[in-house]
């Protein structure tokens, strides 16, 4: 009040509209703070709902054929473990042109991270690789290796009129668990894998549920068993991540990376087979491991079957001491898988040849006849598998063989 005796007139008003314009400063600002608090708000439930929905995108069902590539996916607490390997800053996106297989994941062991990938995080059927979590459930949870189990024509007769691989055990055949856990790998046996389940767990919905309890415990967030050979089933599936997240796991326990590296295996002696039956692995019967110069494929499963089609989960070892894991899947042949892997080894070494046209690519020959090879004194000559080579024969005035290189520039 003694302010307002002392001013008059002019001064008078000028004090009132000091007084009026403080005021309204104060209330546009109080006006403001809310209306930001409120953007900020809504901002932060677009985003979480934007995340939820690019998540949801990511990850769905794709049996029939590719679903394509999306670029790094990004990350959310919510669905994502510790666990879960992180794209490289530097990571190759894979196009149809560079390699066969649908999904594709290759994954530094040491560093977690993932240095090259095709529909990395695509849900597929893993197929036969659903044998590594098998392998892996049984191996923690059994006590005596040497144990023995018999098989019984009620366990092995489904598997024959589901025409799923087998290692060749019989009816009433007594064997160790050592020998069928080697069945289970090797051959990719229906049969051992059968037995080996019903041991640990008296029967297959129970272990089922403890191959998801182990998927959830090492974050396979975006996997789910219905059973455990690999059976196609719509609700059987993974992820190309997934599966690397699981090879990566399998070779950390000495017994599981001991069998998965092994190239044959003979069972003991029984009564159905007095001289064993010789195991093989079926990734070592399609390479050597050592086909990429300075890095070496140490382990592997394959996969098949019709929705699931070629796969492969491989392990390497570099020359400086390194792993890695490679998962190709989904591909035409039984070879393209392992063509895939090859090609994908070299982005690490820089040795062999990444392909850039094979989406393009297609192969003509002016004849379809193979001849025999023989060597330069007239004999046969065999493959690694032990089975007659043979080369294509090129139609001219003058027979000739010709070896095409897939991965040569040019195909004539």
């Amino acid at each position: 009040m003694n302010f307002m005796k002392k001013v008059t007139g002019e001064n008078r008003w000028i004090g009132i509209l000091l007084i009026v314009s403080a005021a309204i400063l104060v209330f546009l600002l109080i006006a403001v703070i809310i209306v930001s608090s409120g953007k900020s708000d809504w901002k932060e439930s677009s985003q979480a709902q934007s995340s939820s929905s690019s998540e949801d995108d990511m990850i769905f069902v794709t049996n029939t054929g590719v679903a394509g590539n999306k670029d790094k996916p990004a990350r959310t607490d919510e669905n994502v473990s510790k666990n879960y390997p992180d794209y490289a800053d530097d990571a190759l996106m894979l196009t149809a042109s560079n390699i066969y297989s649908d999904y594709a994941v290759l994954l530094d062991v040491q560093t977690n991270d993932i240095l090259a990938y095709r529909g990395a995080e695509l849900r597929m059927s893993p197929a036969s690789m659903t044998k590594l979590m098998t392998l892996l459930v049984a191996v923690e949870n059994i006590s005596d290796f040497n144990a023995k189990y018999t098989l019984t024509y009620e366990m092995i007769s489904p598997l024959i009129e589901q025409d799923a691989a087998r290692a060749g055990f019989e009816d009433q055949e007594t064997v160790s668990i050592t020998d069928l856990l080697y069945g289970m790998i090797l051959p990719s046996g229906a049969d051992a894998t059968i037995a080996v389940v019903q041991y640990v767990a008296g029967n297959e919905d129970t272990f089922v549920d403890m191959m998801n309890d182990k998927a959830a415990e090492l974050g396979m967030t975006h996997t789910h068993f219905t059973n455990s050979t690999g059976l196609f089933d719509e609700q059987h599936y993974s992820t190309a991540v997934d599966i690397a997240m699981l090879m990566k796991e399998v070779m950390q326990n000495t017994i599981c990376r001991k069998i998965l590296s092994t190239v044959e295996y003979t069972t003991t002696s029984t009564q159905q087979h007095p001289g064993g039956i010789l195991l093989q692995s079926t990734t070592f019967s399609r390479m050597y491991g050592t086909e990429v110069s300075g890095i070496e494929i140490i382990a592997g499963k394959t996969g098949f079957h019709d929705q699931a089609m070629q796969c492969l989960a491989s392990y390497a070892r570099a020359v400086d001491g390194k792993e890695y894991v490679l998962i190709t899947a989904h591909a035409a042949t039984d070879m393209d898988p392992i063509r895939d892997a090859f090609a994908i080894y070299g982005t690490i070494t820089g040795t062999y040849a990444m392909p850039t046209d094979l989406e393009s690519r297609t192969t003509t020959t002016a004849s379809d006849v193979y001849v025999i090879v023989t060597d330069e004194y007239g004999a046969l000559v065999t493959d690694e598998n032990g089975e007659i080579a043979t080369q294509l024969a090129v139609s001219s005035e003058t027979t000739e063989t010709e070896t095409v290189d897939p991965y040569s520039e040019e195909i004539e």
